[in-house]
């Protein structure tokens, strides 16, 4: 079963994403709602990938995103923020736009967790 981190500091919004992975079979390691929180989450071989919401309050997740890349570990944002946002070696990392479109997120979950 893939364990993926949630990132996302809106409380409906993390609860509403948990409860799809978990429905797709996935086990949900967080929510974390800080960089810090989710920096406490990210063991050797406790995650397998990680759902990023972009924008935490004011706070980017950068940090953990580049922990998680620095580590290998596959990660998607999930966010109303633009892709443009992304710099240097976070450019091009895959994006999916709020409202989620569950489908499509559990997917590209499933399609980054395949060799697991």
């Amino acid at each position: 079963m893939p364990k993926i981190l949630l990132l996302e500091d809106d409380f409906l919004i993390a609860y509403d994403v948990k409860a799809q992975l978990e429905d797709a079979g996935m086990e949900v390691v967080g929510p974390a709602s800080s960089n810090e929180d989710a920096d406490a989450l990210i063991q050797p071989g406790a995650v397998h990938a990680a759902v990023l919401d972009m924008d935490l309050g004011g706070v980017t997740s950068f940090p953990t995103a580049s922990r998680l890349k620095d580590l290998g570990i596959p990660f998607v944002f999930v966010t109303g923020n633009d892709q443009a946002e992304l710099k240097g070696s976070l450019a091009g990392s895959a994006v999916h736009t709020k409202p989620v479109h569950f489908p499509r997120l559990i997917d590209a979950l499933k399609n980054l967790t395949a060799s697991d």
